[in-house]
């Protein structure tokens, strides 16, 4: 991920006021370390040896990010009762997907 990315994430989940800093760890340090958990499938006691932080405090602080990623999807992704678009609705192949 570019460095740009990263800041363009914290900035949304900052403005959305989703995710603040506390007085041991930034939002941004918070983020990295999910990534890295994530996107990279590290162990908690990896990160924890890197950030010279407790297993617990790593995990606390993945599950508070992943609360929030959950939460993200309602600014990211549309209702379903948006319009289905007619190439897909009058497509047999396709439609069968969408229906609720």
């Amino acid at each position: 991920m570019k460095p740009v990315v990263l800041y363009n994430l914290c900035d949304v989940l900052t403005n959305y006021d989703l995710l603040r800093s506390t007085q041991n760890m930034s939002i941004r340090e918070q983020v990295i370390m999910f990534l890295q958990i994530v996107g990279r499938n590290q162990r908690f006691c990896f990160i924890s040896s890197i950030y010279y932080r407790s297993v617990e405090t790593i995990h606390r602080y993945f599950r508070i990010v992943l609360k929030i990623v959950f939460k993200l999807y309602k600014h990211l992704i549309k209702d379903l009762e948006d319009i289905v678009p007619a190439e897909i609705m009058n497509n047999h192949k396709f439609y069968p997907y969408f229906k609720v």
